[in-house]
């Protein structure tokens, strides 16, 4: 019997991450899983509140951590150990504001990779709006534009410190127009609707087969947060690993409930987005030089 890990990222949301877990909990019942919460060093002691909600449940195990690792580093924590600890046979990585509404989640993950072995698999992933988020354009898909994203945001960010933060979306235009970044001919509106291999997934739910667990301990290292996304489709396409897009599995995404209770202010997000997306391009950066 495969064994099936959920790892649940925490931070200070504990309204969020106890919806997520009860969504597994009440809707999967005819399957056997684990599930893995990782505290990521949330300052307003919710992960103490978790331990005594599921302390019960021998499913759940909590893992805390002294300080905010971020989203790779938090995640990974959990990776590492249903890897080492559980053996799993699939690792999902999921936020801790999404829903599971399926009974069948894991069972159609199983089917799925019996009649197609995958790597990493994607599900499609729907806002409360209705928006599906799930595959995504690559914008930044060569060096040459990861070059340029580099010293516009750069350029942005400095914008930023100077608090000339409401023309950032006026002017974004024209410092970086869409031609001269080679996009003019390609459609960024992804199709969500049919299975597609070799696509970038969204980083909120991610399941990720043996075959990979063998291989890597979680997602590559080094970002904090932000463009996870494209460092793993990059590693993906590099080492010809199968990537898949399921739109049959679904799950539901709050989307950013952690950032937004951390920053309150417009201008101090903005910050810890330029910064933190600046940190995984240059990351992505030496990858793209290194090959």
């Amino acid at each position: 019997m495969s064994c099936f890990c959920f790892v649940i990222l925490h931070y200070q949301t504990v309204e969020d991450t106890i919806d997520c877990v009860n969504s597994i909990l009440l809707n999967i019942t005819d399957t056997e899983y684990e599930v893995i919460i990782v505290d990521n060093g949330s300052p307003n002691k919710s992960g103490a509140v978790l331990a005594e909600t599921f302390k019960t449940n021998p499913k759940i195990k909590l893992i805390f951590s002294e300080t905010n690792l971020g989203f790779t580093a938090g995640n990974n924590l959990g990776f590492e150990y249903a890897k080492k600890e559980l053996n799993a046979d699939f690792i999902a990585l999921i936020n801790n504001d999404t829903i599971i509404p399926q009974s069948d989640f894991v069972k159609l993950v199983v089917k799925k990779h019996n009649e197609m072995p995958f790597d990493i698999l994607g599900p499609d992933i729907v806002t409360f709006k209705g928006r599906h988020q799930s595959p995504v354009f690559n914008k930044m898909s060569n060096l040459q534009v990861v070059d340029k994203y580099i010293r516009f945001y750069r350029k942005i960010l400095l914008l930023n410190y100077l608090g000339l933060d409401n023309i950032l979306e006026r002017i974004k235009k024209f410092f970086v127009p869409v031609s001269s970044l080679h996009l003019e001919n390609i459609k960024t509106e992804q199709d969500s609707t049919t299975e597609q291999k070799g696509v970038m997934l969204h980083g909120s739910a991610l399941i990720f087969s043996k075959s990979y667990i063998d291989k890597y301990d979680g997602l590559y290292p080094g970002p904090f947060m932000y463009g996870e996304e494209a460092i793993l489709d990059f590693i993906s396409k590099r080492d010809n690993l199968s990537v898949l897009f399921y739109p049959e599995i679904k799950i539901i995404h709050k989307d950013d409930s952690a950032t937004d209770t951390l920053f309150r202010k417009p201008l101090k997000k903005r910050r810890f987005y330029l910064k933190n997306f600046l940190k995984s391009s240059g990351i992505l950066q030496l990858l793209m030089k290194e090959q």
